[in-house]
């Protein structure tokens, strides 16, 4: 380990697969139940989506000529451009943040990369794809796992990275990084010669902070952005990356040719256009998060703080693992979080929902804390 606490990722293949949430389909198999059944805490969608705009863009869809036709993301980056104030030269569409982050890594081929830990599990196989290698920074319950700016500016000046990766939301922890000290980061790199890519899948919950107007003035910046979350859509895989035209060119070569369906492309239009869903989803989100967060700690978690539809909690004692397996009678699934580098599981992210199954939630985890004696 360096002087900075960072040190090279451990070979442990375990860290390389794809441990996700929302297995909604398995788990219903599982237990001999209907999907419909299945409670999903595991996995961060809003829950008031998808919004009715986009489900009637799909029937529309599936009953125009449009479908008998190639894809074409025209419209959808045109409603980018407006959007965001860009150039379409600047869009590169692809099917969700994961696939844009393999695109990147395949245009770019770095050699070294820091990436900030606990993070999502394609990260570290994106890097893997081009045989990066990945140092680790890690983020601390200690410091309520926030980097340290300053040290962190440090070390991309003296290890001289290709590229640093970070999210902003951060998941799990639900941490939003300030927009100054973003900049700062992108200011540094750029002078190293080092590419910045951060992940905006969360930030519709926090856009006063984001980048994205600024990627395209940057050399070394790419801003990643996904429908997937906010608008409840994961199942038609749409996403966005946003840089300067020439970087764009570079990545949009990776990109398979119509990798997006024209049904998710018009989804994914009428997505962006409705402010209403947008306005309502957000004050939702924020209620039902705060009283999410109160309950949870009032029944003795340690809940930390979140600008994200999610929160990550720490029990006070046993496992995710076995609070997992005890909801399996209730049919609710969460997260675990033992397979987050630098976590354990001792922790678990809950997602927001509606807030009475945010309380059904907490009655079964106060009532398991009671069973187990803690």
């Amino acid at each position: 380990m360096s002087k900075y606490g960072i040190k090279e990722r451990p070979d442990q293949t375990q860290q390389l697969l794809s441990w996700h949430g929302g297995k909604i389909y398995e788990a219903a198999q599982r237990w001999g139940v209907s999907p419909d059944e299945v409670l999903d805490f595991s996995a961060n969608i809003n829950p008031l989506g998808p919004p009715q705009s986009v489900a009637s863009a799909i029937e529309d869809a599936c009953r125009s000529a449009r479908i008998r036709s190639y894809p074409d993301d025209q419209l959808f980056v045109d409603a980018l451009v407006s959007k965001h104030q860009l150039t379409p030269d600047e869009i590169v569409v692809g099917s969700g943040t994961a696939s844009l982050m393999f695109a990147v890594m395949h245009a770019l081929v770095p050699k070294k990369v820091l990436l900030l830990e606990p993070a999502f599990a394609e990260y570290a196989r994106s890097c893997d794809a081009v045989n990066a290698e990945i140092t680790w920074w890690p983020l601390t319950e200690e410091n309520g796992f926030m980097p340290d700016f300053a040290r962190l500016l440090s070390v991309i000046k003296e290890r001289q990275f290709d590229l640093v990766i970070i999210n902003s939301p951060h998941n799990p922890t639900g941490n939003l990084y300030p927009r100054a000290s973003l900049l700062s980061l992108v200011t540094a790199s750029e002078e190293q010669g080092t590419v910045v890519v951060l992940d905006e899948a969360f930030i519709d919950y926090a856009t006063e902070e984001s980048l994205i107007e600024l990627a395209p003035t940057k050399h070394q910046l790419i801003v990643l952005r996904s429908l997937t979350k906010f608008y409840s859509m994961p199942g038609l895989r749409v996403g966005y990356a946003i840089c300067n035209a020439s970087m764009a060119s570079k990545v949009r070569r990776q990109i398979d040719p119509w990798s997006i369906s024209m049904v998710a492309l018009e989804a994914a239009h009428a997505a962006l256009k409705d402010d209403d869903f947008i306005a309502e989803s957000l004050s939702s989100n924020a209620t039902a998060r705060d009283e999410f967060m109160t309950a949870l700690r009032d029944i003795g978690l340690l809940v930390f703080p979140s600008h994200a539809n999610f929160l990550l909690v720490k029990l006070p004692k046993g496992s995710g693992t076995e609070l997992q397996h005890w909801l399996d009678s209730e049919r609710i699934l969460i997260r675990r979080c033992d397979s987050f580098l630098g976590l354990g599981d001792a922790f678990i992210r809950l997602a927001v929902r509606r807030s009475s199954e945010n309380m059904r939630l907490v009655s079964l985890v106060k009532l398991w804390l009671n069973e187990s004696g803690v």
